[in-house]
């Protein structure tokens, strides 16, 4: 059994977004190809946040793949099955995420939550035991302290992720592994204790699935 440490783990914000560009189709594939406006100047490796009809797929943020003058691979993203995207209507808009800023002093004791279902009571007058069903996903939160108080290279970038009170894109580090997410911000500046160290932290909460890649 191998493991993957955190050891080095290095988190970022979005900083900087390019303009919405037009996705006037997605392919249903192993690897969705999305048609993007002409001019789009997407090319290989940019990072994109998406905006689709699709519910699977809409707010993910996703690294482009091959580019063929107005197609672009979604890299590591299948929407092969029709019932979870239904052909047609995944049209939307991207943008690209042009910067990042890197959040430093982050502790090692972060953790992450959520993830599982919402419990629906199902159970009948004649049931011997409670039933319960699942019903809407939770969302995965992630909380990183940091030694307080924060770096003021960061604290402002992620004050405005905060208060903007709309998702904003992270990336996780962690050798040459990256994850990708998008998220509801939450910045505690007001100092705690822990182990008679000063701490704040950030709190991020999931919109949309994460995209991992492996290099």
């Amino acid at each position: 059994m191998s493991g993957l440490r955190t050891v080095g783990l290095q988190l970022a914000i979005a900083s900087t977004y390019g303009s919405s560009k037009t996705m006037s189709a997605v392919s249903n594939a192993s690897t969705g190809v999305a048609t993007l406006q002409s001019s789009h100047g997407v090319v290989e490796g940019d990072i994109m946040e998406v905006t689709s009809g699709w519910k699977r797929l809409n707010n993910r943020i996703i690294r482009a793949g091959t580019v063929a003058t107005n197609d672009v691979n979604l890299e590591g993203v299948s929407t092969s099955s029709t019932s979870d995207y239904p052909a047609g209507e995944g049209v939307g808009s991207i943008r690209e995420i042009t910067a990042w800023t890197s959040i430093t002093g982050l502790r090692p004791d972060f953790t992450t939550s959520g993830g599982g279902f919402e419990q629906l009571d199902g159970t009948e007058v004649d049931d011997l035991r409670r039933i319960i069903i699942p019903g809407l996903a939770e969302p995965v939160v992630w909380t990183f302290p940091f030694h307080w108080p924060a770096a003021s290279g960061w604290q402002t970038v992620v004050e405005s992720a905060a208060r903007g009170g709309t998702p904003v894109a992270f990336r996780i580090s962690l050798g040459t592994k990256r994850i990708y997410g998008n998220a509801y911000w939450g910045f505690n500046n007001s100092f705690g204790n822990n182990g008679s160290i000063a701490v704040g932290s950030i709190q991020l909460s999931a919109v949309a699935d994460e995209t991992y890649y492996a290099s």
